[in-house]
């Protein structure tokens, strides 16, 4: 890869009618439409004030060179993923990299994945897109919560230039393809079947978050999404055990992939879990629950269930009478306003122990 290009991953976090509220103010913020418009800009604000709390706090959960920026109602975060570019001649990795070449790079199960690596890249990118996801749902939920139709949020990958500005730093967001297609991707919107306040995944992300093995558990789960519906589904019927009733297991399905043609390439979309790519952001953690002495036994066996188990299918998730193996990060969600430490159960002894 030439020096100064690498591969980048960027993502897009939009607010939903924005534009239209703006309009139905006449252009007029000062007009009560206008200042409700204004005043969603707060929640994108609320969220890069708690990413900086928690990054000075955790610096570990944090990928490497993160950058963001709030344009007006839209929210744009990135990261270079040094080791991680694709070889010569392409600019994806999907099917760059041979199996011998992963084997090479494969850890012990368990053991720190090596600095400088493809997979120390890979782990920043799994951070990104976790810490991504928190964002998402942080904004979802305030807006919620004033009936506002929230956020739109697309992660897409591609080669990007060092560009310095007139002062001679790097400008992330110019010469960054990966930008681009993010931003063409929110334009389009619906137009090319990414609907409503989701998130949605570009393949080679989810590729390049697939050469750790916890973070290919928690991706693979990610495809689950989990409908409003009755406890009981009608039209299933499971006979009672000793006058007990049978509840519905659940309502997950999995969405087609979106195949779109954006800046005259052809690219893959996935519309994906939030609340299970969350935990992309502790990977590290659930690699040393599951693999090292700890305190949470139970925690480290769901763990390694899912590592020693292939992702379940949909029925599998949804069958009321038994649980399904491997599942245990679809249930799992780690939100921006949560404490790292208090989401582990780790007390204050425990963290000035760890420290020594």
């Amino acid at each position: 890869m030439v020096k100064d290009v690498s591969w980048s991953c960027s993502a897009q976090v939009d607010l939903l009618g924005f534009a239209n509220q703006i309009a139905l103010s006449r252009s007029d913020i000062r007009e009560h439409m206008g200042e409700q418009a204004v005043e969603r800009l707060a929640s994108l604000e609320r969220a890069l004030r708690l990413i900086e709390q928690e990054r000075s706090r955790y610096p570990q959960l944090y990928p490497t060179g993160l950058h963001y920026v709030r344009v007006n109602d839209a929210l744009f975060l990135g990261i270079d993923a040094e080791h991680l570019s694709p070889p010569k001649g392409q600019i994806t990795l999907t099917g760059g990299y041979s199996i011998d070449e992963l084997r090479r790079e494969r850890p012990r199960r368990g053991s720190d994945i090596a600095k400088g690596t493809l997979r120390d890249s890979a782990g920043d990118v799994a951070k990104f897109l976790g810490l991504v996801a928190r964002v998402h749902d942080y904004v979802n939920a305030q807006e919620a919560q004033h009936s506002l139709p929230g956020c739109r949020t697309v992660v897409a990958s591609g080669l990007r230039k060092r560009f310095e500005d007139r002062q001679g730093n790097d400008d992330f967001f110019a010469a960054n393809f990966s930008l681009s297609v993010a931003y063409e991707a929110q334009a389009k919107g619906s137009a090319i079947g990414l609907k409503g306040n989701s998130l949605y995944v570009e393949h080679d992300v989810a590729i390049a978050v697939s050469y750790i093995e916890v973070c290919h558990a928690i991706m693979a789960s990610a495809k689950f999404l989990s409908l409003s519906s009755a406890v009981v589904d009608p039209y299933q019927y499971y006979p009672a055990k000793d006058g007990q009733v049978i509840l519905r297991g659940g309502s997950w399905r999995v969405h087609d992939p979106i195949v779109v043609e954006l800046l005259n390439q052809e690219r893959v979309f996935r519309r994906l879990n939030p609340s299970v790519l969350t935990n992309l952001q502790l990977f590290a953690d659930y690699r040393q629950i599951a693999f090292e002495n700890n305190d949470n036994k139970r925690l480290g066996e769901l763990v390694r269930d899912a590592l020693n188990n292939a992702t379940p299918t949909a029925e599998e998730l949804n069958d009321p009478l038994r649980e399904a193996k491997g599942s245990l990060f679809v249930r799992l969600y780690f939100s921006l306003d949560k404490d790292y430490e208090q989401f582990f159960g780790r007390n204050k002894t425990r963290r000035r122990r760890g420290k020594a």
